[in-house]
């Protein structure tokens, strides 16, 4: 059995309050809030090749949240193995905790390329595989395409 709707509102509540919490959570849509959907922004991780893009996340929580592992998916595009032409993270983190969640997201912004051979994008990990750099350059094309900090108003209510 999973968290209640008043459970999941309290947990949001509780991290927007924490100052030791560096993630900016709240609802995904504040003008008909769903606890069970928030959106956070990443940025990119200083000295990745994701540096400088701005990544709007939806955070979706299974109804047997935490017992199951909330979803993320990035609104805007990403050229990431690990990042499906729809937005779907696949992701692993080390428990369901949301901010292990978001922790583990961060990590692939440095781990693009862990777990190649089994990525979840077709494209991205085929152009890995045949030229690192193709790959790099295209990562920071996107980023510089999709990922600028001013593109992020479109996502907000």
């Amino acid at each position: 059995m999973g968290l209640t709707k008043e459970e999941i509102k309290t947990l949001l509540n509780k991290l927007q309050n924490d100052p030791n919490n560096r993630f900016d959570l709240d609802y995904f849509n504040k003008k008909n809030p769903n606890p069970y959907e928030w959106k956070t922004v990443l940025e990119g991780t200083k000295g990745s090749i994701y540096e400088n893009g701005y990544y709007m996340l939806k955070i979706t929580f299974p109804q047997n949240y935490p017992d199951s592992c909330p979803s993320v998916t990035f609104l805007n595009k990403i050229f990431h193995p690990h990042v499906s032409d729809s937005g779907s993270a696949c992701i692993h983190p080390v428990s369901n905790d949301i901010i292990d969640v978001l922790n583990c997201v961060e990590n692939m912004f440095i781990d693009y390329d862990a777990d190649i051979d089994h990525a979840y994008r077709h494209i991205p990990t085929q152009t890995y595989k045949k030229d690192v750099n193709e790959f790099i350059q295209t990562a920071q094309k996107w980023v510089r395409d999709y990922a600028k900090i001013e593109d992020l108003d479109k996502f907000y209510d």
